[in-house]
Parts: C-alpha cells; sequence; structure tokens
C-alpha cells in the first residue's frame, strides 16, 4: 500500500522489469502492486466516507498545491477506469 501511495500521490512507480527478471517473477510481482493499489484505493475510499477523517485546509501555497495535484491525480484515475 505504500508503494501505491507513493504512485497515486507522486506519480512515481515501481519498474517491475528491472526488479525481476524472467516473465513469471515480472507477472507475480505486478499482481502484488496491483493487490496493493487496491488496498489503497478501498481504504482511501472508506476514509471519504468516514468522519473521522476530514480534508486538509488549504492554508498556503503548499496546500493548495498538494490539493490541485490530488484532484488532478483523481481525474487521471477515473479517466482510466
Amino acid at each position: 500500500m505504500v508503494l501505491a501511495g507513493i504512485k497515486k500521490s507522486t506519480g512515481l512507480t515501481v519498474s517491475v522489469e528491472d526488479i525481476a527478471r524472467e516473465h513469471s517473477s515480472r507477472s507475480l510481482l505486478s499482481q502484488y502492486l496491483a493487490i496493493g493499489e487496491s488496498c489503497f484505493n478501498y481504504a482511501v475510499s472508506w476514509s471519504r466516507q468516514s468522519r473521522l477523517f476530514r480534508p486538509k485546509d488549504i492554508q498556503n501555497f503548499d496546500d493548495l498545491k498538494d490539493a490541485v495535484r490530488h484532484g488532478v491525480n483523481n481525474m487521471i484515475d477515473e479517466s482510466k477506469r
């Protein structure tokens, strides 16, 4: 899930081809990463519906950049579905 969070927030992704040489190893690693992304997406969805979490208030320029980046990443993710 940590790798999924890194991918979601920065766009950086694990280079499966550089880690695993054999096709079966790459396939297994890709499936593992996909499960992590699914778990991350579920946790985010649950958090959005929970009253225990709330969006961070925008108080400075860095907060604004993070909010815009988050919105753009969400639009990209939804367009892939």
